[in-house]
């Protein structure tokens, strides 16, 4: 048992002349003396063992699950024979001048790895107030810059808490899903102000910088990564097909009576018309409830459906046409033909009088050169945002569990820490 104990407190044998359990309703306390040993002064580097005295040191030590454990450590405190000086002695469990263990730090920075655990609930772990976690965190949390990515992603993410700020600016390595940096601004004079500080041989490095259809992101891209390829995330052109898709459904369905068997497919069964028909199975039967009376059967399969819902507008029947055939684009272009074939649905768009239809058309004009550019592949993976909007994801877990943060310089420490690969525990 007393083997046990000492090596749970990182001890061993031959460091130990004496040590006393006590235990309470709740803590147990760990009185420890250590064997006498030569120490080196810390001004000359002469060695010594003369002892000056002793002074009493109170230690958190969480290591047994459910009981709070304290080390109260006799230190002595040696004077050095050639210099005169005074410095303690070391010890295996705590850092110099910490109230607190090294192993209850390693606890804390290696749960703050976690996205999902707050510095409230750590402080809960380990028995200590949530100022003492955070200051363990900003003091031991160790990021090691990564080199700038040769595909960059641009995105933000919401906040709440930080003085005039809405967005913070996320900056990804789209083939690593390594955090570059996370800025406090997504503003024009911010990002340029930042973009500035980095030597432009680094910038240059830069092969591909990938967005969403932000102007400010384009503009600020062209300037400071002069030989990268700006690309458009094919999702966000997507959502924006799908988008003017569903508001010419709901417009059609809107121009039919609420009690019509028209109104009633097209809303409650809107989902067959706006997936991708690629990821639906179009022949397998799907039960209509007690909508059935529309189409004379209770079963039926979605191509029947759509081929139903479909017959009643020219205007829905293009919009899903345009919608289909853009996704079927999306999926199987090279960066060779992407061009060519984006032009032709450009003209197709315009072929069609649909209001909806055309603001497309002139979205696509407009990105066309970032569009086509997306097509392009690295290593065999397409260019695309998707690693930053995981990475996103990840970042809005640790805002939301933590209620917000005050502190942005926190925020970003705590980002990096615990969603980058080559972060460490600094000592």
């Amino acid at each position: 048992m007393r083997d046990t104990i000492i090596k749970l407190f990182n001890l061993e044998p031959s460091d130990l002349e004496d040590i006393e359990m006590v235990s309470t309703d709740h803590t147990v306390y760990a009185i420890i003396t250590l064997r006498v040993r030569r120490q080196q002064c810390p001004e000359c580097g002469c060695s010594t063992k003369r002892i000056h005295g002793y002074r009493e040191r109170t230690l958190t030590h969480a290591v047994l699950n459910d009981v709070y454990t304290t080390i109260v450590f006799n230190q002595r405190r040696y004077r050095c024979v050639n210099c005169s000086k005074t410095f303690p002695e070391t010890n295996p469990f705590a850092f110099p001048n910490r109230r607190v263990s090294s192993y209850v730090i390693l606890r804390v920075m290696k749960m703050l790895r976690n996205p999902r655990m707050t510095f409230s609930q750590v402080a809960d772990e380990v028995n200590l107030s949530v100022s003492s976690v955070c200051r363990i965190f900003d003091k031991y949390a160790g990021v090691t810059p990564i080199s700038i990515p040769v595909c960059l992603c641009i995105d933000e993410v919401y906040t709440i808490k930080y003085k005039q700020k809405i967005y913070a600016c996320v900056l990804v390595d789209m083939q690593t899903s390594q955090v570059y940096d996370l800025l406090p601004s997504r503003k024009k004079a911010d990002l340029s102000d930042y973009l500035s500080r980095i030597s432009r041989e680094e910038r240059c490095k830069v092969k591909y910088v990938c967005m969403d259809m932000y102007q400010l992101y384009k503009d600020v891209a062209e300037v400071y990564f002069p030989k990268a390829k700006i690309c458009i995330d094919s999702f966000h052109v997507i959502q924006q097909i799908n988008k003017a898709f569903t508001d010419v459904r709901v417009r059609v369905m809107k121009s039919f009576e609420k009690t019509s068997e028209e109104y009633q497919l097209l809303k409650r069964f809107n989902w067959v018309l706006v997936k991708d028909s690629s990821r639906i199975s179009l022949f397998e039967p799907i039960d209509l409830h007690k909508y059935y009376y529309c189409v004379d059967s209770q079963y039926v399969t979605p191509r029947v459906l759509i081929d139903k819902m479909l017959s009643w507008n020219f205007d829905l029947n293009a919009a899903y046409s345009m919608k289909e055939e853009y996704a079927y684009i999306n999926r199987t272009s090279t960066s060779e033909n992407a061009e060519k074939r984006i032009e032709n649905f450009i003209g197709e768009l315009l072929i069609y009088d649909v209001r909806e239809l055309r603001k497309i058309a002139g979205m696509l004009r407009h990105w066309k050169t970032e569009i086509v550019n997306s097509f392009d592949r690295v290593n065999g993976q397409r260019i695309s945002n998707g690693p930053i909007e995981s990475v996103n994801a990840r970042i809005d877990v640790i805002k939301l569990n933590g209620n917000g943060y005050r502190n942005f310089e926190r925020f970003k420490l705590r980002v990096l820490y615990s969603l980058n690969e080559n972060s460490s525990i600094r000592i």
